[in-house]
């Protein structure tokens, strides 16, 4: 009876720790993972380096709008004037898009959520900041 209860105990020992072991992700589709349980994309995505240095904006990235993402901006190659444009700040920390010249715009974007601006309505390149980080560059071209 002794040994019974011993190969029980043990039996629901090993479960419980396989249990504690295992993958959450019921995902049939998951990505195989290296020898030590990393998912390959994992490791990518946090070893992956920005194509630009950090704050400068890259011109025709967004067709649609203006990106925020790894403390950089994404701008459309051009915009119309007086469009508006819609900001989708992908980074984890609020950014703004502010205007070099006073009174143009000024939007400050909250981690993760989407703001508008309208663009001003006369043709030429305007340069914008982020107040909270003044590395943070960027131009919109309004043709």
């Amino acid at each position: 009876m002794k040994r019974i209860l011993a190969v029980l105990a043990a039996l629901i020992l090993a479960v419980f720790a396989l249990t504690a072991c295992s993958d959450n992700n019921d995902s049939s589709d998951n990505d195989s993972a290296d020898h030590d349980g990393m998912a390959m994309t994992s490791m990518a995505t946090s070893m992956s380096m920005p194509s630009m240095p950090l704050g400068m904006s890259t011109p025709g990235a967004s067709s649609m709008g203006i990106v925020i993402s790894g403390f950089g901006y994404s701008t459309p190659e051009s915009v119309m004037p007086g469009q508006v444009l819609t900001i989708q700040n992908n980074d984890t920390v609020e950014h703004s898009v502010t205007s070099d010249t006073s009174g143009l715009f000024n939007e400050d974007i909250e981690a993760g959520e989407t703001e508008t601006i309208t663009v001003p309505n006369e043709p030429g390149t305007y340069t914008f900041h982020c107040t909270y980080h003044p590395s943070m560059r960027g131009t919109l071209t309004v043709k």
